[in-house]
C-alpha cells in the first residue's frame, strides 16, 4: 500500500513540476517578447527623431503633380486644427483690443466733461428787486463763484446751454449759439 501512495505521490509531484515548469517558460517567454517590442519601439522613435525621412523607390514613373496635391491637401488637414485655434484666439484678441477702445473713449469722455464743468460759467442768479411795475432791460445778474462778464445777449444762450437744450459752438469767435 505505501508503493501505491509512494507512486501516487511521485506522480503528483512530477506533474507539478511539470506544471511549475511550462508555467514558468511561458512567464520568461512572454517577458523576452515584451521586452524585445518595447526596445523595438523606443529604437524606432530613436530613428524617427535622428533620421530625415527618405523616400523609398519607386518601381514606376510617379506623377509628381498629384504626390504634391496629395501632400498638399495632407498638410492643409492637418493644420485645419491648427487654424480653427488661431482663428478663435484672433477673435478673442480682436474683442479684447475694442474692449480696450471702449475703455479708452470712456475715459476720454470723462475728462472732456470734466473740462467742461471747469469751463463753464457758474450759475447765474437773479437778484429779485422790489415789484416794478416795467422790466428792465439791463438787470445786474449776481454770478455766485467766479467774476465772469458777459453780454447781455449772451445770458440767454448760456442759460440755455446751462438747462441742456441744442448748442451750437461757432468756431470762428467762440460765441454759443441755438
Amino acid at each position: 500500500m505505501n508503493f501505491i501512495f509512494g507512486m501516487i505521490v511521485l506522480a503528483l509531484t512530477i506533474i507539478a513540476v511539470r506544471v511549475i515548469w511550462t508555467t514558468l517558460w511561458q512567464t520568461l517567454t512572454f517577458l523576452k517578447s515584451a521586452i524585445r517590442r518595447i526596445q523595438l519601439k523606443m529604437a524606432q522613435r530613436n530613428l524617427k527623431s535622428i533620421s530625415p525621412v527618405t523616400m523609398p523607390c519607386l518601381p514606376a514613373q510617379a506623377d509628381w503633380d498629384i504626390m504634391a496635391e496629395s501632400v498638399r491637401y495632407e498638410i492643409q488637414r492637418r493644420n485645419t486644427g491648427l487654424d480653427r485655434e488661431a482663428n478663435r484666439l484672433d477673435a478673442q484678441l480682436q474683442a479684447k483690443l475694442k474692449t480696450l477702445e471702449l475703455i479708452k473713449a470712456d475715459i476720454q469722455i470723462a475728462k472732456l466733461e470734466q473740462e467742461l464743468q471747469k469751463v463753464r460759467p457758474a450759475v447765474l442768479v437773479q437778484v429779485p428787486e422790489a415789484k416794478k411795475r416795467k422790466r428792465t432791460k439791463a438787470s445786474e445778474p449776481v454770478v455766485s463763484g467766479e467774476n465772469v462778464s458777459t453780454v447781455p445777449h449772451q445770458v440767454h444762450q448760456l442759460r440755455a446751454a446751462l438747462k441742456g437744450g441744442a448748442v451750437k459752438v461757432d468756431n470762428a469767435n467762440g460765441i454759443v449759439r441755438h
